[in-house]
């Protein structure tokens, strides 16, 4: 059991609240920075996986090998060295981006793979005579995705999209590396120039100021979606 004068030192290297005075803004900057790129991310990752898992499901060979190579190639490529390869790869092809879009792509790159597969297993897992039963009514393809699948795929898969969201919120530290002052590049700043890790200790507290909230979103969410279900 550690004794008071341990407890007092662990206080003083990782809760000094000393050290962040004056210091809030920066950290703050860079929660709202994390929240524009994680916001973006989630929006079009969640728009193009849905595209892509209804292309998917049209069985068109050529368009399956290719989305196919595509998410097997999100699942075995690190997304730091995608990252590298947009932002310091690219301009040697005269090809580029800004730090701030290098990051939105790469996020949404590897995470549309994902949500896409999430949705295309939602949309198989419908019973197919709903689909029958919205064409015999007229409805064409577009709506019947729109108000027959899509909608029911929505339901099914909301778990799996908020664990997503949840994972590209946590890869918005990856921007760092370029030199994006968002949460932990900023908490990394206060503490390299206050020459204690404070700072990103209370990073991780600002970390769920956007989890805890999405969390409780998608609860509630999912349980609304349950109850017209």
């Amino acid at each position: 059991m550690m004794d008071d004068f341990g407890i007092n030192d662990i206080k003083h290297i990782f809760f000094n609240m000393e050290v962040m005075d004056g210091q809030w803004g920066l950290l703050f900057f860079g929660l709202w920075v994390t929240i524009k790129i994680a916001a973006v991310s989630i929006i079009f990752s969640t728009i193009l996986g849905l595209f892509v898992a209804i292309v998917r499901i049209q069985n068109s060979s050529a368009y399956n090998l290719l989305l196919i190579t595509y998410l097997e190639f999100c699942r075995a490529t690190p997304i730091v060295v995608a990252l590298i390869v947009v932002y310091f790869g690219l301009p040697f092809l005269n090809i580029t981006f800004s730090p701030f879009q290098s990051a939105v792509i790469v996020i949404v790159f590897v995470h549309t793979a994902y949500i896409g597969e999430a949705f295309r297993s939602g949309i198989l897992a419908i019973n197919k005579s709903q689909t029958e039963a919205a064409q015999s009514l007229g409805l064409n393809q577009i709506q019947t995705y729109q108000y027959i699948l899509v909608p029911q795929a929505f339901r099914i898969v909301l778990p799996t999209l908020a664990n997503q969201w949840t994972g590209i919120i946590k890869d918005t530290s990856i921007c760092t590396i370029l030199a994006i002052t968002e949460l932990l590049k900023a908490a990394q700043i206060i503490a390299a120039w206050k020459a204690n890790p404070t700072p990103l200790v209370m990073s991780t507290f600002m970390y769920l100021l956007i989890l805890i909230p999405l969390t409780i979103f998608t609860m509630r969410l999912e349980k609304n979606v349950r109850i017209k279900k």
